[in-house]
């Protein structure tokens, strides 16, 4: 009855179709890609050819095992009866599925009600089916070469096959047009193109502002859904905001 907590807190969802709505955030420890590319954890420098990096890493390296009463504050609570959202996020929170399974249980039986729970992933690991009637959306953010990764550990099509069409939207992160290459090359013979959106890479407004124009007209371009990173325009932040 305990899951790895790195941090929570409220603030607003920052990307994707959900975006700008007010969201308690609960992120779990650890991962099993490294962006920006192994090494990148211990230097903060990119490498293996990666163009952008997990700003989350210092954070979800770190976590505790704390018992599921104590995870979420009386605060939060109230935010979630009040309609907020409940993001389950990581590092990779599907490592910790079967206990995320029991956490949502435990929630419903606690607190008479489940919030809209969204869980983002990398599209790696396939959801198992109990999790998804827990879970009303997946923001999986699949991986290209550009995040440092090797083919062989980004790209799981199995996995990606077996997320629920009507539940997944599928967030790219891109920094050039050889990215959008890539994800036509690799993803789009297995999603929905309606369901894929695409964000600029960036972990601070000054290279946010250096991809967005190439994205919105890679967007336009292509007809596909462009998303910003709403919470980085606003607080120059990734995490904790």
């Amino acid at each position: 009855m305990k899951l790895p907590i790195s941090e929570v807190f409220y603030s607003i969802q920052g990307e994707g179709s959900t975006m700008g709505i007010p969201s308690v955030f609960m992120r779990l420890g650890g991962c099993n890609l490294m962006c920006g590319g192994m090494g990148t954890q211990f230097d903060k420098e990119l490498h293996n050819r990666a163009t952008w990096r997990c700003d989350t890493i210092e954070v979800w390296m770190k976590s505790k095992r704390k018992n599921f009463e104590d995870i979420l504050s009386d605060e939060n609570i109230e935010h979630l009866k009040n309609r907020s959202h409940l993001i389950i996020t990581g590092g990779e929170p599907l490592l910790h599925q079967a206990e995320i399974i029991q956490y949502l249980n435990w929630f419903y039986e606690t607190y008479c009600f489940l919030p809209y729970v969204e869980i983002e992933t990398n599209g790696t690991i396939s959801p198992f089916h109990e999790l998804n009637g827990l879970v009303a959306q997946y923001n999986c953010s699949p991986k290209l070469s550009n995040s440092g990764n090797a083919k062989n550990i980004f790209f799981n099509q199995n996995a990606i096959r077996a997320f629920d069409r009507k539940k997944t939207i599928f967030k790219f992160v891109v920094s050039g047009l050889n990215d959008w290459d890539e994800i036509k090359e690799l993803y789009l013979p297995l999603i929905r193109r309606d369901s894929v959106w695409i964000m600029p890479a960036g972990e601070n407004q000054t290279l946010l502002n250096q991809n967005k124009q190439l994205v919105a007209d890679l967007c336009k371009d292509n007809y596909l859904k462009y998303t910003t990173r709403l919470h980085i325009e606003i607080w120059n932040q990734k995490t904790g905001v």
